[in-house]
């Protein structure tokens, strides 16, 4: 499957140099070396990410299973079932049980930003740019989300007017930037409006693309994107066939500047992405509604809250793990099924099998 990552022309190029000095961005943020040999060490980064990352395993459709009250209680917690199985996870409870964790994602964040003052940023490739501005912007999101945790539901948090993505969260190179800056005024303007980079933007929340296992780098961050493309569309947080018509995550909505003819251009780069089976209901479907959303945190557990206190049971055999037995009947059930589709992910799903899967249509 081809990269379609679309990198500016040198006529290109100058077009953003003058878009750059417009939104008082320095202008080499928009330049970049081809030919250049410096690479960005994530080492720290990645030790987080794979340490509290839970993969959400090969992507399906498969919904969970409603949560029934206890005996003594009519409460249960509130979730979509179709989409809570889907996204990887992170393991934002460990983070508000243990500060220092909080204080190592800041203080990479805090190195990160200073990066492009000690390595001018168009000294170094399209794609290690690319994947720098990725890690920062997520950090940020991961940072911000630990000083509120356990808050579950993250819409107005993410999207309020001041919220996540439009506050001054960053200064780079004495630049105040918010998300939205670096998504719109960095990221959109230099690759050229490619929705692919769309795919990195983890926002914290069930509906958005998903957390990877590991930082991006400039030699990794477009199979990456791939796969987090793949997985989202064809995870029932991204789409879904409904009868006549195709449902799509309100997340396209919020991103429509990226599809300029929303219908023609989203079907043509869903279509790209969706699996055979699936591809038939995208064509056929009369109207396309931006109506799938879940703004859970995509935390592990710590947010399932537990009522009532008559049901207990003895699982401490479970899997031979006494562990398991710390946790009430519908939790454990989550977290085993978790923990399978994460077995199942590990060395099953590559983005060489993607290819080959794509080139066949």
């Amino acid at each position: 499957m081809k990269i379609h990552l679309l990198l500016a022309s040198l006529a290109m190029l100058c077009s953003l140099t003058s878009q750059a000095t417009e939104q008082n961005l320095p202008k080499h943020w928009f330049g970049d070396d081809p030919k250049s040999k410096i690479v960005i060490d994530y080492a720290d980064w990645d030790f987080v990410l794979r340490s509290s990352v839970m993969l959400s395993g090969p992507v399906n459709r498969e919904k969970a299973k409603a949560e029934v009250p206890h005996t003594g209680t009519r409460l249960t917690n509130k979730y979509k079932t179709r989409t809570l199985l889907a996204g990887n996870k992170f393991h934002y409870e460990q983070f508000r049980k243990l500060p220092e964790l909080n204080d190592n994602v800041s203080a990479i964040r805090q190195s990160l930003q200073q990066l492009p003052s000690e390595v001018a940023l168009n000294t170094l490739t399209a794609t290690e740019q690319l994947a720098y501005w990725l890690n920062l912007y997520n950090l940020v999101v991961i940072d911000e989300i630990n000083k509120i945790y356990p808050k579950k539901y993250l819409e107005e948090f993410v999207t309020a007017e001041g919220g996540l993505l439009q506050r001054k969260l960053l200064k780079i190179e004495g630049v105040e930037l918010s998300l939205n800056d670096i998504q719109h005024k960095v990221l959109k303007v230099k690759f050229d409006h490619d929705p692919l980079v769309l795919y990195g933007l983890y926002q914290g929340y069930i509906g958005s693309p998903s957390i990877r296992k590991f930082a991006y780098t400039g030699e990794n961050v477009m199979r990456a994107l791939q796969a987090n493309a793949f997985d989202f569309i064809n995870s029932n947080r991204g789409t879904y066939p409904a009868g006549d018509n195709f449902l799509v995550s309100s997340f396209y909505q919020r991103n429509a500047d990226y599809f300029p003819n929303f219908q023609q251009d989203l079907r043509a780069h869903l279509n790209h992405y969706l699996k055979p089976a699936e591809k038939d209901a995208l064509q056929d479907a009369d109207t396309m509604y931006a109506l799938i959303d879940d703004w859970i945190v995509t935390d592990i557990y710590g947010t399932r809250q537990e009522f009532g206190g008559g049901s207990s049971v003895n699982i401490s055999n479970i899997n031979g793990d006494p562990y398991l037995s710390r946790f009430p009947p519908e939790l454990l059930k989550y977290l085993v099924k978790l923990q399978q589709r994460n077995d199942e992910a590990l060395g099953t799903v590559t983005v060489k099998d993607l290819e080959a899967q794509q080139s066949e249509n």
